[in-house]
């Protein structure tokens, strides 16, 4: 794995920040990998699918594969910037929701 010479005071000023999880062709990528393991994506519009697969490459990169139900909160600095990059066209957003049992 390639260190940092510097280490950033923020995740969004990561230089992998970008191409893990705000390129369009690496989250097309990453929707054909979440297909080929549970199905259909069942969200509407492409903003959201960027989103949603945006927030997933994000857990991804920094914390690996959580399993079944294990959720972290993602930091509101990566939040805001996935969200201006892919934005809800209505404004309406969630935010974290625990596992349902």
């Amino acid at each position: 794995m390639q260190q940092l010479q510097v280490t950033p005071s923020c995740m969004v000023d990561h230089p992998g920040m970008d191409p893990v999880c705000l390129n369009v062709f690496s989250l097309q990528n990453a929707f054909n990998i979440y297909r080929a393991d549970y199905g259909p994506l069942r969200l509407r519009g492409v903003q959201n699918r960027y989103r949603f697969l945006a927030y997933r490459s994000f857990v991804s990169w920094c914390w690996g594969f959580l399993g079944r139900k294990v959720r972290v909160v993602i930091p509101s600095c990566v939040v805001l910037r996935i969200r201006r990059e892919f934005p809800d066209t209505q404004g309406s957003y969630v935010g974290f929701r625990p596992p349902i049992d």
